[in-house]
């Protein structure tokens, strides 16, 4: 059985807890200390890359990834890869995009692939997280994630999964050959995220699909946590811990 060693926090949940690089290194430091393993980086808080592999190295937390938006991915790829390499993080996710349309769709993957490439020459794999648009059908029939599971490895959002209508499991297992990362992530039926336990997915189940499927490490994500990033992100271990 899996342990809470799999289990990665999201700093996504936490960015409204540091306000300045002392303060990031605190949450870190309360992140591991809650029996996180690992994070995904949504910024790096004004800390060098050597400044960031220091802090991880003395808490033995393991960086797993980094979410990007687009212009991090193609303008500033050089810079942001060569950051993920020096601190030893292998995967560089596009957190968002816009697939509201045919031609828009095919930009993206025009640009996950362009990304892939270059994140390669770093060591680097790329990977998509999606949101629920990705599964609305466009105007030739498709639906994005159709399109972007093509041109990019994925890393599933579970609760937008869900939201939109799907069954989570059954997306696990349909695309387990090109899943990187599971994103765990619960919340009600309105579309409002919640901490683990909280909301309405199907979290236990998912997370021995995530096994299943050989997922190396599930990813803990709350989009809007309250009362903040801390508390939430404890509430969300202390589920997972009782789940596993």
């Amino acid at each position: 059985d899996w342990s809470s060693d799999v289990c990665s926090s999201d700093l996504f949940t936490v960015r409204d807890d540091y306000k300045n690089p002392s303060e990031l290194k605190k949450v870190l430091r309360k992140i591991k200390e809650m029996g996180y393993e690992g994070v995904e980086f949504a910024g790096f808080g004004g800390l060098s890359a050597d400044e960031m592999k220091a802090a991880l190295d003395e808490l033995s937390l393991v960086p797993v990834s980094a979410h990007f938006g687009s212009d991090d991915i193609s303008i500033k790829a050089d810079e942001n890869f060569s950051y993920l390499q020096k601190i030893g993080c292998h995967f560089a996710i596009l957190a968002y995009a816009d697939t509201s349309t045919v031609e828009n769709t095919e930009k993206v993957c025009s640009l996950l692939k362009d990304a892939a490439k270059k994140a390669a020459e770093y060591g680097i794999t790329l990977g998509y997280h999606n949101h629920y648009h990705e599964f609305r059908t466009l105007s030739d029939g498709s639906m994005p994630i159709e399109h972007i599971s093509k041109a990019s490895h994925l890393e599933p959002d579970t609760y937008w999964v869900h939201y939109s209508g799907n069954d989570p499991m059954k997306f696990l297992n349909d695309n387990e050959d090109n899943i990187i990362l599971v994103h765990l992530k619960d919340g009600d039926g309105s579309g409002h995220p919640c901490a683990l336990g909280e909301g309405e997915n199907t979290i236990p189940e998912i997370v021995r699909t995530a096994e299943k499927i050989g997922m190396e490490w599930i990813i803990v994500e709350n989009d809007d946590p309250v009362p903040n990033g801390i508390e939430d992100a404890e509430r969300s271990i202390k589920y997972l811990k009782g789940c596993m």
